[in-house]
């Protein structure tokens, strides 16, 4: 470390916890517990994600400047000393309060239970360090301004950006609109969690359709195009709406939250078709948050927008705000819900502490975002000495990315776990199952025998940045999976990559792949291509239905045992069942 390094460890302790290391506004590593512990969607303390940043970094916990904690909410949930979750429901319209918010917020900052944090601080060596608490929606915030690919630091009014978060919530607010400008942060509204779209809405119509809340909500999004919003859409509009008095704020309709709506949703939508239920939620959802949008972008001024929070995981309103004639360029960050927080926390407490002192901060656009850690083929052997199988053989490759994608060509069914993993929600080649996108059998065998799931959720493609134009509408470089497209297709009718296109309404949420960013998947696709012509192929997280994306070789292993993949490159090994 330099005399003028400035590393900040961010923490988030909550929903999707997970931890990450930047140095002077670099992120080095960036971890989510699931990916560690394999319990998807894990909230509390994450100590393997805190430990593991330190290893992929080679950084020495001594040299932390500051820690940088998300969000005042207690880990995991209720604690003795946060307020009680039941007054919250039962007083929960004062959450519409100014200073309701602000009494809640000052009573969880001094209440904040540090012990945990700080035991780790002390294993690691890290001491005499503060700890910064970084608000929620700030930590949103902070990771789509301060990751975003445009400069921010010259007086160009154009360089001004507009930030938008939304998500179920966080410390009493679920979505905010701020003004970014040489490179501070200025919120000018905000929704409060009475007001959430996920809580007051988008989850709760997940459940009513018995799905699995805080989790399958991208589930009705690919249910939405098979159903007809029309049966449905005025009542859905009764739910929540933009609030009449402020156009950059929402307003919950209902007069309810969470679990407390359900009955009024079952009395609203009772003796409508599942499928036209959430082809009515998602058209609303795309309605409302286009005009907060565009509401914003009006009263600002401002047409270049930095977006992050859960609800912009979903690709198809995503889709929307790109092609919206007001906005002149968009960028929604990879992981947009909370597990970015943890670069979030860290990227704001960076700053706040260069503040402090003085000095101006980085900004480090983003680039690839393969933050996490990679095992070497000594640490792969072990794990296959540890996990013998009768029936596998395991075979070493120089050349295993090339030898791979000519087992595509042949029809064989991959998953590929190497190199770093991945940081976000989406499988971009590190951590994926991969198949011939051109042949529809596919969907079937791996919805059922593999990741077993829904069948009416559709795959996405990898494609070759520089065969994008081939398959994309309107093509641009998509490296992160998060931007829904429409797709071209070879007569007017029949789909170009059918098995990776929704099959009703001709959309795609591809990875454009761009060799720099990752040499050896992108050799892979080129080996695929060189005996097919085909400069894509389907690409699906490798992990089973109900388990988060696998991390390690171990988890590899147990996955690709518990599955009917024909094999699986783990480093320079390609292990097949016989």
């Amino acid at each position: 470390m330099t005399r003028h390094d400035i590393i900040v460890l961010g923490i988030n302790d909550g929903h999707d916890a997970g931890a990450a290391l930047i140095r002077n506004g670099k992120v080095l590593a960036a971890v989510a517990e699931e990916r560690l512990n394999n319990i998807k969607h894990f909230g509390g303390l994450p100590e393997l994600s805190i430990n593991e940043v330190f290893k992929v970094s080679k950084t020495d916990p001594s040299d932390v400047s500051l820690i940088a904690l998300v969000s005042y909410d207690p880990p995991g949930g209720e604690n003795k000393n946060a307020l009680s979750t039941k007054l919250i429901w039962k007083y929960s319209p004062l959450l519409h309060s100014d200073t309701f918010i602000r009494i809640y917020h000052n009573y969880r900052k001094a209440h904040r239970n540090l012990e945990g944090i700080n035991r780790i601080a002390r294993q690691l060596g890290i001491t005499n360090v503060e700890t910064m608490l970084v608000e929620h929606q700030t930590s949103h915030a902070s990771v789509a301004y301060r990751s975003a690919p445009w400069g921010y630091y010259n007086n160009d009014s154009t360089n001004q950006t507009l930030i938008l978060t939304a998500d179920g919530g966080g410390d009493g607010l679920s979505s905010t609109v701020s003004l970014g400008s040489k490179g501070v942060i200025k919120r000018i509204a905000s929704s409060s969690y009475y007001d959430s779209l996920g809580n007051a809405f988008y989850t709760e119509i997940t459940r009513l359709l018995g799905l699995k809340p805080w989790d399958h909500e991208n589930k009705v999004m690919g249910l939405a195009p098979y159903g007809k919003a029309e049966p449905c859409i005025e009542k859905m509009r009764r739910i929540i709406s933009i609030d009449p008095h402020n156009p950059l704020c929402f307003k919950n309709m209902m007069g309810d939250l969470g679990i407390h709506l359900q009955p009024k949703l079952r009395e609203l939508f009772a003796n409508q078709r599942f499928d036209n239920i959430a082809a009515a939620a998602q058209l609303h959802l795309e309605e409302l948050v286009k005009a907060w949008v565009i509401n914003a972008v009006e009263k600002t001024g401002l047409n270049k927008i930095a977006c992050a929070g859960g609800i912009f995981l979903n690709v198809k309103l995503n889709k929307l705000l790109r092609e919206a004639p007001e906005i002149n360029e968009v960028f929604i960050y990879p992981a947009p819900d909370d597990e970015g927080n943890a670069v979030g926390a860290a990227l704001e407490g960076y700053c706040e502490y260069c503040k402090r002192d003085g000095l101006r901060p980085n900004h480090v656009p983003i680039s690839e975002t393969y933050y996490g850690p990679e095992y070497d083929n000594e640490v792969i052997l072990q794990a296959l000495t540890r996990n013998p199988h009768s029936d596998w053989r395991y075979d070493f490759y120089n050349d295993i990315d090339g030898y791979a994608g000519e087992l595509l060509a042949k029809g064989k069914i991959i998953a590929r776990c190497t190199n770093r993993l991945e940081w976000g929600p989406r499988a971009l080649g590190n951590r994926s199952i991969l198949a011939d996108p051109t042949e529809t059998s596919t969907i079937h065998r791996i919805n059922f025998a593999i990741k077993q799931r829904d069948f009416w959720m559709p795959f996405a493609p990898s494609i070759l940045e520089d065969r994008a134009k081939d398959y994309l509408v309107d093509d641009q470089f998509a490296p992160y999976m998060i931007m829904a497209f429409d797709t071209k297709s070879c007569d007017g009718e029949r789909n170009l990559i059918p098995a990776v296109v929704h099959p009703y309404d001709n959309t795609c949420r591809p990875h454009t792949v761009r060799k720099s960013w990752n040499t050896g998947y992108y050799n892979l696709m080129k080996s695929f291509e060189n005996m097919t012509g085909i400069g894509a192929i389907l690409n699906t997280s490798f992990n089973l239905h109900g388990f988060p994306m696998v991390g390690t070789p171990e988890m590899a292993l147990w996955t690709f045992r518990n599955s009917k993949l024909d094999s699986l490159l783990l480093g320079n090994y390609l292990i097949s069942k016989r």
